[in-house]
C-alpha cells in the first residue's frame, strides 16, 4: 500500500515523538539525551538493520511487510534524531553523477 509524501513525515514523526517520549524514561543518563555521538546514531541505526533484514528473511505471506515497515520507521527516525542533533545538510544539486553523468539537462 503506498503512503503519500505527507503521510510518511507523519509517520516519522509519530516515531520521533515516541523515542523522544521513550527516552525521557530511559535507564540511561538523562542528561546524555542531546548529546550522542553520530557514530551512536549509526550504530542503533546498524543494529535496526539487521533487525530488518532478519524480519525480510524469514517473513512471508500477506502480512509479510508489516513488521519491517515498523522497523524501517524505526531507523529512518533514528537517522532524523541524528541530523536534528548534528545538523542536516540540504542537498546541493549536483552537475555531474559519479560515472560523469550531466545530471543538469
Amino acid at each position: 500500500m503506498k503512503a503519500t509524501r505527507d503521510e510518511v513525515y507523519a509517520a516519522i514523526n509519530s516515531e520521533r515523538d515516541y523515542q523522544q517520549a521513550m527516552a525521557a524514561k530511559a535507564h540511561g543518563d538523562p542528561s546524555n539525551d542531546g548529546k550522542k555521538h553520530l557514530e551512536e546514531f549509526v550504530l542503533y541505526m546498524d543494529d535496526y538493520m539487521a533487525e530488518l533484514k532478519h524480519q525480510l528473511s524469514r517473513t512471508w505471506g500477506p502480512d509479510a511487510y508489516d513488521q519491517p515497515l515498523n522497523t524501517l520507521r524505526k531507523v529512518v527516525a533514528i537517522g532524523v534524531g541524528a541530523m536534528e542533533v548534528w545538523g542536516a545538510p540540504q542537498r546541493t544539486t549536483p552537475t555531474k553523477h559519479e560515472a560523469g553523468t550531466d545530471l543538469t539537462k
